[in-house]
């Protein structure tokens, strides 16, 4: 059995676009994956919910089953005992399995749960046999997502498939429709924004729609600090724009955690440039029991992006940078 990669469920992003076009989203990109400085932030910004996994309970799509097992919390308690079995093969994952689904659902589940885990592991082993599309092609991606349907149809039942993947189909429906409507060179902007609007109507609901707004602006915060970064602006200038596009109160708390941000960055820095025999000292007075968990890895993360003095801001490419909130 292939070890099969956990899944990212959740009403912004479905597993299989992220999975087929490795992050493509909203046609313009994802923000990077170490960014989530902006995530404290941008609830100011935006009250969507948080990115929590969901419980062993019935989801909040408006499009519920009579079935209250057949949500994709199931998918979730699927790929976590994979990812704790971290099995070589599917006789010895299954072995395992029973126990791995019983700490995790009521006991009256899991005879039914271990059924529907087989037929999810094999599924799995057909989608994985697929031909990736062609990037940028509406056309190839349309056929990809034909192509799990029906490896989804050879060993789920239409109910099961709705109340497993229905959310992930339609996620990835609406993906291949803005990607086609992003290439359609005849739709001026505003129909492109409303062809778009009037997609995302017909295939989520209300909380989802709500959800993606609040990704949206969380990746507009990210893009305007990046801007901000390249040009060296400075803290007036951030405040005057963050306030413009999204008020005060956000303006105030991204102005903390640039504050903070700058401090994170100037600690590592001074920890960095140390002569060797000084560095564990540093690492005992610059940083608290939680963040030395997180600093060897920040470090490595930075790769070799300059160091900054104290003082300044950290460098603005993303993939050098070490954003977040340490973790104090």
């Amino acid at each position: 059995m292939k070890k099969t990669r956990p899944l990212q469920l959740s009403a912004m992003a479905g597993a299989a676009v992220l999975a087929i076009l490795g992050g493509w989203w909203l046609v313009d990109g994802l923000p990077p994956a170490d960014a989530p400085d902006t995530v404290a932030a941008t609830s100011a910004v935006t009250t969507g919910p948080s990115g929590t996994a969901p419980a062993m309970q019935p989801s909040g799509d408006a499009r519920p089953g009579p079935d209250a097992m057949l949500n994709p919390s199931l998918i979730v308690i699927f790929e976590s005992a994979l990812a704790e079995a971290q099995a070589t093969g599917k006789a010895a994952f299954m072995a395992m399995a029973l126990g791995l689904l019983a700490k995790r659902l009521p006991a009256e589940l899991v005879a039914r749960a271990m059924g529907l885990l087989e037929r999810y592991i094999d599924m799995q082993e057909a989608m994985q046999a697929l031909p990736p599309p062609d990037a940028g092609d509406p056309a190839s991606l349309r056929k990809t997502i034909e192509a799990r349907a029906e490896v989804r149809r050879r060993y789920f039942a239409p109910e099961e498939i709705e109340g497993l993947f229905g959310d992930e189909i339609r996620q990835d429906t609406l993906m291949a429709d803005k990607m086609a409507l992003a290439r359609d060179a005849n739709l001026t902007p505003e129909e492109r924004e409303a062809a778009a609007r009037r997609s995302e109507e017909a295939l989520l609901t209300p909380e989802q729609r709500e959800q993606r707004r609040a990704f949206t602006a969380q990746v507009d915060v990210q893009r305007q600090t990046d801007a901000m970064n390249a040009r060296g602006a400075s803290a007036q200038e951030r405040f005057a724009e963050r306030s413009a596009a999204y008020g005060y109160e956000a303006a105030r708390q991204l102005a903390a955690l640039d504050q903070e941000n700058q401090d994170w960055n100037s600690r590592l820095d001074q920890y960095a440039s140390a002569p060797p025999d000084q560095q564990e000292q540093l690492r005992e007075s610059l940083f608290n029991e939680r963040e030395r968990l997180r600093q060897a890895g920040a470090l490595a993360l930075r790769g070799s992006r300059p160091l900054t003095q104290p003082g300044q801001s950290p460098a603005p490419s993303a993939a050098g940078q070490t954003p977040g909130r340490s973790p104090s």
